[in-house]
């Protein structure tokens, strides 16, 4: 294990984690101030989103009640249109963590079922098995948002384009 449970995405929904960067060049520098941006989310929420955008390296890391800040790459994804967005998740989903182990672990398998892919997430953090099974089906969801990933008979099949991707870690599938 190498990340901590924070690096592993709560927030469900990748579209509304790229409107992240749009609300801070708006002036939202807090959590619960982006969360009400992109769309009546709790306080809470608002920082399962903040904390996913850092994930995907739009937003600085930080510390509890500092503003929250762009990183370079952050300030030009909110420039980007809706197609370059979304080449732009889709690659971020193939090169960072957890996504990345992810697609390995789908692409050695015929697919993974949602119990399977929270057995990749606890190699990757400390992670109790629900909260694994819970974050098991926001990374499912991110990857099916961006048309890397589809659900087919209870698994999730890698649908993506055909790059190397080089796994981070020996993955043994729980059958």
């Amino acid at each position: 294990m190498s990340h901590e449970t924070m690096d592993i995405p709560q927030a469900d929904i990748l579209w509304d984690v790229a409107l992240v960067p749009e609300a801070i060049t708006r002036g939202k520098k807090q959590p619960d101030e982006i969360g009400v941006y992109i769309g009546t989310k709790a306080a809470r929420q608002g920082l399962y989103y903040t904390q996913a955008a850092r994930i995907l390296g739009f937003v600085k890391p930080g510390k509890p009640g500092e503003p929250v800040e762009l990183t370079p790459f952050g300030r030009a994804f909110a420039t980007y249109n809706h197609v370059e967005q979304r080449a732009t998740l889709r690659r971020m989903l193939l090169q960072r963590e957890p996504t990345r182990s992810v697609v390995v672990a789908i692409r050695a398998s015929e697919g993974l079922r949602r119990t399977e892919i929270a057995s990749v997430l606890q190699d990757l953090a400390p992670l109790a098995q629900s909260t694994a099974i819970r974050r098991a089906a926001t990374v499912a969801a991110w990857l099916c948002a961006t048309g890397l990933a589809r659900w087919e008979k209870s698994r999730l099949a890698y649908c993506g384009p055909t790059i190397p991707v080089q796994p981070s870690f020996p993955h043994q599938s729980a059958a």
